[in-house]
């Protein structure tokens, strides 16, 4: 359950686990499931462990601080994330040359370092499903549930008919960007609004980038790159799973999540036109952090109002009388 399952036997007995070359089977649900609920717990570790107190240190109160610790996780998982999927890929023969998703194919024996990167990542964007609807909802709330749902089929999907090499490109693709979004918003909480609005600028070029740049280059080598190197015959036996059926559901998944991202992109630009007109930075696809702070600040205040306007009329008949 906490081991990477299906090791192919090697002369070498010495040879790391992380080199060493696996098959895949349903076992690796195991795997999959261990991660699931160690994301659960190291999240929750972190957020109240860690990040709750740093955020008090820094006199973030409130739903802001809460706010905090969710983006402070996130840039801690996806720059780790990022860096272990780039040092694979730089690696590998997919490395700038996107043939390489093809040629060779099937590549059905991941090295153990592949196929937990793999493994893991899935469980982190199981457990996100989770996350998304046990925290507080977000404006775009079903938007981020169609993402995590497509991300999710896109990982298994892509395991199973052996097109990590290609998944692991998506996986890096997306990643960056959203460290990009995090580090402005928690600097927002403390109230680093100048700062935040020029990282909103990075986050804004970065997620062009990979996501409306990049991303679509991936699409294209799935579109017609297949055909140029494989017979595109479904044979089992051989492990060849990559026939045209399975290439238009693949690309069906890649553009849903294209679509949402560009809904998302669409949300960027409203934010772009704020800050021109004098706002800051602000991700108005998150819930209204501040409302109810404000409203509890607000009523106080009322309260606060009344309770002197009574004091004086008390006064003013006092000396009347």
């Amino acid at each position: 359950m906490t081991t990477l399952s299906y090791r192919i036997p090697s002369d070498n007995p010495d040879e790391s686990w992380l080199t060493a070359r696996y098959t895949k089977g349903t076992e690796d649900l195991f795997f999959v499931g261990f991660w699931i609920i160690a994301f659960t717990w190291f999240r929750a570790f972190i957020m109240k462990g860690y990040l709750n107190a740093l955020g008090k240190r820094l006199g973030i109160r409130g739903s802001k601080l809460e706010r905090f610790e969710e983006q402070g996780y996130i840039v801690l998982y996806y720059i780790i994330s990022w860096t272990a999927g780039m040092t694979l890929m730089y690696n590998s023969p997919h490395w700038m040359n996107t043939d390489h998703y093809w040629i060779g194919y099937p590549h059905n024996t991941p090295t153990g370092a592949e196929k937990a990167y793999y493994l893991i990542q899935f469980g982190y964007w199981l457990q996100q499903i989770y996350v998304v609807n046990t925290d507080m909802k977000r404006k775009d709330y079903m938007a981020m549930l169609v993402h995590h749902f497509i991300t999710c089929s896109l990982i298994g999907f892509s395991y199973i008919v052996h097109l990590t090499r290609i998944g692991n490109a998506i996986l890096v693709v997306m990643d960056v960007s959203d460290v990009f979004l995090a580090i402005p918003k928690m600097l927002k909480y403390q109230g680093y609004t100048t700062i935040c609005d020029y990282l909103f600028g990075l986050f804004v070029i970065s997620w062009a980038i990979t996501r409306h740049y990049l991303f679509p280059i991936i699409i294209m080598s799935l579109y017609n790159g297949p055909q140029k190197f494989l017979d595109m015959a479904w044979e089992p036996e051989k492990d060849k799973l990559l026939d045209v059926n399975v290439q238009r559901g693949f690309l069906a998944l890649l553009y849903g999540l294209e679509a949402v991202l560009c809904f998302w992109f669409l949300m960027i630009f409203k934010v772009i036109y704020k800050m021109f007109n004098g706002a800051a930075a602000d991700d108005n696809r998150s819930h209204d952090e501040d409302s109810g702070e404000e409203a509890e600040e607000e009523v106080v205040e009322k309260l606060a109002v009344h309770a002197d306007a009574k004091k004086a009329v008390g006064a003013t008949k006092a000396k009347k009388a």
